[in-house]
């Protein structure tokens, strides 16, 4: 080191290391050379793109598209989910019915088929012919005859007239008394 006030010199044993000189013997970096250690050089971290932030960018882009769409149908998104709602309600409600109850009514309707009436049966003659006890059948003439059974977290009544089925309303109710205006099932 070199002091200015005398143009003398002196080495110091086991002090800093003379400027220029970093340690492990590579030319400084930073602030190193000026007496204070350098700090350690970062690596900046490459980030790649993550899988959240696609299947986030995903989901927006389809549910902008799907709102796009649905704004052009007819009712616009309002009418589009309720749409979609009502159309779930009544697939549940088929999933939840009696399957006995649709057996009942093939079976009835093949009986009309064959012999031109439908035939009155005790439980045990429906139980024999495989139709379970959750199903009952009133029968009110040879032409006519009404089904009840579970459907849709409730109970469905299902009218069979003259061959014809007349669908099923939500309900329990017994054999019509105007089979020509048969209230609540309507003709076709």
């Amino acid at each position: 080191m070199r002091y200015t006030t005398t143009d003398s010199y002196f080495v110091k044993i086991g002090g800093d290391a003379p400027v220029g000189h970093g340690p492990s013997g590579r030319p400084p970096t930073g602030r190193e050379g000026l007496g204070g250690a350098g700090a350690p050089r970062k690596h900046r971290r490459r980030r790649g793109v993550r899988g959240r932030a696609v299947f986030l960018t995903l989901v927006l882009v389809g549910l902008g598209t799907w709102a796009y769409w649905a704004q052009q149908r007819p009712g616009g998104i309002s009418g589009t989910v309720s749409s979609w709602v009502s159309s779930v309600r009544g697939d549940v409600a088929k999933v939840s019915s009696d399957p006995d109850l649709a057996k009942a009514q093939r079976y009835f309707n093949g009986q009309y088929s064959a012999t031109g009436v439908y035939p009155n049966m005790s439980e045990n003659d429906l139980a024999a012919v495989g139709i379970g006890v959750g199903v009952s059948v009133d029968w009110c003439n040879p032409q006519a005859v009404v089904i009840q059974g579970a459907s849709g977290g409730g109970t469905a009544s299902r009218l069979l007239l003259g061959g014809h089925d007349l669908g099923e309303v939500q309900g329990q109710y017994p054999c019509p008394n105007d089979f020509t205006h048969p209230a609540p099932w309507k003709k076709s």
